[in-house]
């Protein structure tokens, strides 16, 4: 009998596994989920086995050169789920495992500074020269009973390494390297019968959050997989019924995973939850890469039970699974815009089936497929319609702007209600989710438009950088000081966004602490802290900002929310455009009103009769879902029907054109009466970062109809190789 066979998955935009012989010094160490280095082509390639078998039909296999790690770094579970993940969204497994571990954990990055830890303090000062500063040293550590950063004790004791080290080679102290101290204090265990997960709950639960709290209990007593879709008004107390959850977890020993839809939203989630449940492990991408690392690793080695992400996160290596909470989950962030092109929120049902453990989807505006599918029975509704403490939800104010002749970006009513919340000491949150200075630069002669070179949309001047920009591959312009065709030097600017906002808002009160929100400020998860702290401690009076700020933020001094361009989204080509302004603008408004004082909102609109726009004033999802239906069901979009998209992209507009007209040949031929086949037409986004764009859209009640199809032209080259294609399983965007 010959040696074992790996199969391996490599990163790389193919669809099939690689077979590779394991030499018998490396048997024992070549487990699923292990890292392999191994030959490919001329060169050598990170892989990792994904199953062990006897044989192969392939004579000839290369042999593994090495295992890379101690133990394998995908669990059983994980594997499962990444296997699932590829099969469904017809994406490369080696590319969809690379998205599920952090490039800072498979790259090994840990941050460590030293600590200094007490071992003999009897030992004397000694003489000579620092004599002070070591008998100093000595009596700050008599005082500590635990490790403590080294830069702290200098700091303490004015002291440099010097005498540190002096100390540490007379068997004084110990000097070690360890992560920092906001992972906790090394070598200090919890103390046993110390159960922070079991503090009770600063609040009196209501008796809708108690119903709720024991049917997700009864599903994790004994363990039983089962969705449940949480639909609660803002302010209703979902995030206790989440901590309540994550408590029963805990205490029967096993973890919990709880994701996020903004990284915005991260640090009021980890702090709530920290307070009341002990150490929790953080996932999102504005973390530094070694403290990612850490968070991953301390989820591994099960010193930490609980993880709380964003989007990624649903890979987190929470062992012994006892929860899935996935919070807003109508955020069309939980899908991934590359490739593996995944839905953390559908992954998260399919995760907790494969561990047979509860699913909590809550939201306050719940998709239409999340609705559909609870009435149907496949989730299971439970709801909170009312906010804690018997509080009101905020009264609702449309501005009709279509008479406004002034186009000032603030409505004269807007602004007087700013002026007598802030006179009353209030504070006050205005969204407008467009950030920049103004993103139509035109010159009003000629009609010059200053667009993106590589996209096909205009570019955005941001006022305090000086500079116009391309939101989408950050393509960089200066402000023309007149018109490039006709010399013109009126060059206007239109469409403003929140860097326009702050400014004229602080020309307007002059004495009041105004801050921002968006990609542009929020340049790191430490400003993102801070500028959300200031707001929390009242230190910031109004807040600007983007989507970021319009959802989960429990601000109580907030009692005026304003909405800036309420139907901006509204214009966007996509059959969900109406659904997601109208879930937008609840959870903007829900910001208001949190705390004693009751929330007024005021939204601005040039189209007060639109029924998305209703829907957000009366908070009416059931009337938006209504007035959807029939269109929906007519033309089987979701939650109806069943949608899969093809994009092709070639820097050559003939080229793209005619590789979308190969695949769209390749689609017809293998149709079946089940899926219909729109397309290939330009995208709305014609063209993006240099390359011109066609698509396809595949759509059917049938599922897997889809699924059939689109697998039929995974191995179909089109006929220029510089054509790519994407394939994307229910798109939540067709721009």
């Amino acid at each position: 009998m010959g040696d074992p066979v790996a199969r391996v998955a490599l990163a790389i935009p193919v669809q099939n596994l690689f077979d590779y012989r394991i030499p018998p010094g490396l048997d024992e160490k070549v487990l699923p989920g292990s890292r392999l280095r191994v030959p490919f082509g001329r060169g050598v390639r990170i892989g990792y086995c994904v199953e062990r078998t006897d044989h192969s039909e392939f004579p000839d296999l290369k042999v593994i050169e090495a295992v890379i790690d101690d133990q394998p770094l995908i669990s059983e579970e994980l594997m499962r789920l990444v296997r699932w993940t590829a099969d469904y969204y017809i994406a490369p497994l080696g590319e969809v495992i690379e998205s599920a571990v952090p490039r800072p954990v498979r790259d090994g990055k840990l941050k460590s500074i030293p600590w200094v830890r007490s071992l003999d303090l009897s030992i004397a000062a000694g003489k000579g020269s620092g004599k002070e500063v070591r008998q100093k040293i000595l009596e700050y550590l008599a005082g500590v009973d635990q490790p403590l950063p080294m830069r702290r004790l200098k700091e303490n004791c004015s002291s440099s390494d010097s005498p540190i080290r002096t100390l540490e080679r007379r068997g004084a102290l110990e000097v070690f390297r360890a992560p920092p101290p906001e992972f906790g204090i090394p070598g200090m265990e919890v103390v046993a019968g110390e159960e922070p997960w079991r503090r009770p709950s600063p609040h009196q639960l209501a008796s809708e959050q108690r119903e709720a709290i024991d049917a997700i209990g009864a599903a994790m007593d004994p363990l039983t997989f089962r969705t449940f879709l949480l639909h609660g008004v803002t302010g209703s107390g979902k995030t206790e019924v989440y901590i309540q959850c994550v408590s029963k977890a805990l205490e029967a020993g096993r973890g919990a995973l709880v994701l996020v839809p903004e990284i915005s939203l991260t640090p009021q989630v980890v702090e709530r939850f920290t307070e009341r449940l002990g150490p929790v492990s953080v996932l999102h991408s504005l973390l530094p890469p070694s403290e990612r690392s850490l968070h991953y690793q301390r989820l591994r080695s099960g010193e930490v039970k609980v993880a709380i992400g964003a989007r990624s996160a649903i890979f987190a290596p929470v062992p012994n699974l006892g929860v899935i909470i996935v919070d807003e989950s109508h955020e069309s962030s939980y899908k991934q815009e590359n490739t593996p092109r995944y839905h953390a929120r559908d992954l998260a049902v399919v995760r907790a089936s494969q561990s047979g453990v509860p699913c909590v989807l809550g939201s306050a505006t719940p998709s239409l497929e999340s609705l559909e599918n609870a009435s149907t029975g496949r989730y299971q509704l439970l709801s909170l319609p009312h906010r804690i403490s018997g509080r009101s939800l905020a009264t609702v104010e449309i501005v009709d702007r279509r008479a406004d002749r002034s186009r000032a970006l603030l409505s004269e009513r807007l602004i007087q209600e700013i002026g007598r919340t802030l006179a009353r000491e209030e504070q006050v949150l205005l969204f407008l989710n467009r950030r920049g200075f103004a993103r139509n630069i035109h010159c009003p002669q000629c009609g010059f438009v200053l667009r993106c070179e590589d996209c096909d949309i205009g570019l955005t001047y941001h006022k305090r950088s000086d500079r116009s920009l391309c939101h989408y591959c950050g393509s960089v312009k200066p402000l023309p000081r007149e018109c490039p065709d006709c010399s013109f030097t009126g060059i206007r600017q239109q469409r403003p966004g929140t860097e326009k906002l702050e400014e004229t808002l602080q020309s307007l009160f002059r004495d009041t602490t105004i801050d921002r929100l968006d990609r542009d400020t929020a340049t790191s998860s430490k400003r993102l802290e801070k500028i959300l702290r200031k707001f929390r401690d009242g230190e910031t009076r109004v807040l600007i900002g983007t989507q970021m700020i319009a959802k989960g933020h429990d601000i109580p001094g907030v009692t005026l929310v304003g909405v800036i361009d309420a139907d901006l989204a509204l214009s966007v080509p996509d059959f969900r455009a109406a659904e997601r302004t109208a879930q937008l603008l609840c959870q903007v408004s829900g910001r208001a009103g949190r705390g004693v004082l009751p929330g007024r909102v005021l939204i601005q609109t040039q189209q007060p009769e639109h029924y998305a726009i209703a829907a957000a004033k009366e908070q009416d999802l059931e009337g938006l879902r209504r007035h959807e239906e029939a269109t929906r069901r007519l033309l089987a979009y979701p939650p109806y029907g069943h949608l899969a998209r093809v994009l092709i992209e070639d820097p050559d507009e003939q080229r793209a054109i005619e590789s979308a007209a190969g695949i769209g040949e390749q689609l017809h031929s293998k149709a079946e009466k089940e899926a219909k086949i729109l397309g290939p037409a330009p995208a709305p986004l014609a063209r993006l970062r240099g390359r011109f764009r066609q698509h396809l859209l595949v759509k059917s009640t049938d599922r897997g109809a889809i699924h059939r199809l689109i697998r039929s032209i995974v191995g179909y080259r089109p006929r220029w190789s510089s054509s790519r294609v994407t394939i994307d399983i229910d798109p939540q965007s067709i721009v």
